[in-house]
């Protein structure tokens, strides 16, 4: 006896090819729709956290009548904090400094989300600024702060920051691609 059909069924090359534009057609849809979605999603997280830093100082102004800086730099000249300065700042505003009297009554005026330094854990945070590890932004670069350490209304800071009306200003420099400066940057709160 022999079967009505010999050959197994199967695609042919044609239906292949037709099935493997399509997917690749949707790939080039759908890529750079992704990729476009991340980089939003950055640009939020980024203006997020930099009025979130802004806010947490304009708080501490507020309860202790003067800046979060480390204690010799209360009263100095106008200051940008970067790197571990940076860190030092943060530690205070989450109630994590070795020197209680930069934050006597224990406030937490920002609380961050340990996934932010890239660990599990508050308390791998916490060792992390401790060490100097300072806060970055979605793209792994540091948040610069600017302080009005002697109170005239304005941040003057050598040739960096010069004129800025504000008491406090905390900036981006966002993706590395853009070569953004701290006057043109859109993450800043100034």
């Amino acid at each position: 006896m022999r079967r009505a059909h010999d050959r197994s069924r199967g695609f042919t090359l044609i239906e292949l090819l037709v099935v493997i534009s399509i997917i690749g057609l949707l790939a080039a849809i759908l890529v750079p729709a992704i990729v476009g979605a991340v980089n939003s999603a950055k640009h939020s997280r980024a203006m997020r956290q930099v009025s979130d830093l802004d806010g947490a100082i304009k708080r501490y102004l507020a309860e202790y009548g003067k800046m979060p800086a480390p204690a010799g730099d209360i009263g100095g000249p106008d200051k940008l904090y970067e790197g571990a300065e940076q860190a030092a700042i943060v530690e205070i505003l989450m109630n994590n400094s070795e020197n209680p009297k930069l934050n006597p009554r224990g406030i937490v005026f920002l609380d961050l989300d340990p996934n932010a330094f890239g660990v599990k854990t508050i308390e791998e945070m916490k060792g992390l600024l401790r060490s100097g590890a300072p806060y970055k932004d979605p793209w792994g670069r540091d948040y610069g702060i600017l302080l009005d350490l002697n109170f005239d209304e304005k941040i003057d800071v050598g040739g960096v920051a010069d004129g800025i009306r504000a008491k406090v200003g905390v900036y981006s420099l966002g993706p590395d691609k853009k070569n953004f400066t701290m006057e043109n940057t859109p993450f800043k709160t100034w």
